[in-house]
């Protein structure tokens, strides 16, 4: 069987620009058993799963999440939720604890993604940290995944670890550990145990580990490689401080989904400052084949790189 996330590292695939889709995020307390497919296959009200079950499609992920702190819930007690906005320049995370879950039922998936979320609860200002741990749906995670979030814990003040919750998959297991920061949306990747004081110490001061930064979730895929050449060359490591458009024809638009579709593109970095790079980006072979998940056979792939970054006017 093979280990995904060490042929992932054998064939050097890149970490910028495999951060899942996701506008917005949905996280669920579900404290019991997950299933390969965690939220359909999950006890929740079935007209909540019937409505989650669209939540890719509209460009939102949700998550199941259980605390260690918790592990056995009373039947009386209340169910923990948020919602995060993970747009570039308006991140906004709220959080309640439900009586009951079907509300989420009615809940308009694609306002969602637009970035307007449920009056739920209230503005949470402390980051949630996301440990992927889902065993049942690649090992890699369950064994990387768990040696990561056990470290987080033992390197966590108490007011951290109220923070720090394993989750259902995330996606991209061959680049375990990995862990979502709420509510930026950004995606880390191959973290190391010893790791774990700096990113908490990142986390509240609302920074990234530039090196395993796999994008912000917000950002298509190219959009997010080219903001990691532009981090990487200049050591930009706040988490809100870039944004991503498109150059077509010497103009910066909107990134469009059908960029993705592309093997070459030029994208424009802003920096909230008023600083601007140019990167010309490639989607290119990766050096051999290598497998999506644990005992999946491997394939070739692609990843996007960073062909080369030019300063450009300031766009401000």
């Amino acid at each position: 069987m093979s280990v995904c996330s060490a042929e992932s590292s054998a064939v050097n695939e890149p970490l910028a620009g495999t951060a899942p889709y996701a506008r917005a995020w949905i996280v669920i307390e579900h404290p019991g058993a997950w299933g390969p497919d965690a939220v359909v296959e999950s006890d929740l009200p079935e007209a909540v799963r019937a409505n989650l079950r669209n939540a890719k499609a509209a460009g939102v992920s949700v998550l199941l999440a259980r605390h260690p702190d918790r592990p056995e819930r009373a039947a009386a007690m209340d169910t923990n939720v948020w919602v995060a906005r993970s747009a570039a320049g308006g991140q906004l995370l709220r959080h309640a604890q439900l009586t009951s879950l079907l509300p989420l039922a009615e809940w308009d998936l694609p306002a969602i993604a637009a970035g307007s979320l449920p009056a739920i609860g209230s503005v949470s200002h402390q980051p949630l940290l996301l440990v992927c741990t889902h065993g049942r749906r690649d090992r890699c995670c369950a064994v990387n995944g768990r040696a990561m979030l056990t470290g987080l814990l033992a390197a966590a003040s108490p007011a951290q670890r109220d923070r720090i919750w394993e989750c259902s998959h995330v996606g991209g297991h061959r680049f375990s550990p990995v862990t979502v920061s709420l509510p930026s949306g950004a995606v880390h990747g191959r973290l190391d145990v010893s790791q774990a004081p700096d990113l908490l110490e990142r986390l509240d001061s609302g920074r990234v580990i530039v090196d395993n930064l796999r994008g912000r979730s917000g950002f298509l895929a190219p959009c997010q490689a080219a903001a990691g050449a532009v981090r990487r060359l200049t050591g930009i490591d706040d988490d809100d401080v870039l944004d991503v458009l498109r150059l077509r024809n010497g103009r910066a638009v909107p990134p469009s989904p059908d960029l993705v579709e592309l093997n070459e593109a030029v994208a424009e970095v802003r920096h909230s400052d008023g600083r601007a790079w140019a990167v010309e980006l490639e989607r290119v072979p990766l050096s051999g084949p290598r497998a999506e998940s644990c005992g999946a056979e491997p394939v070739a792939a692609a990843a996007w790189v960073a062909r080369q970054v030019t300063p450009s006017a300031p766009w401000s």
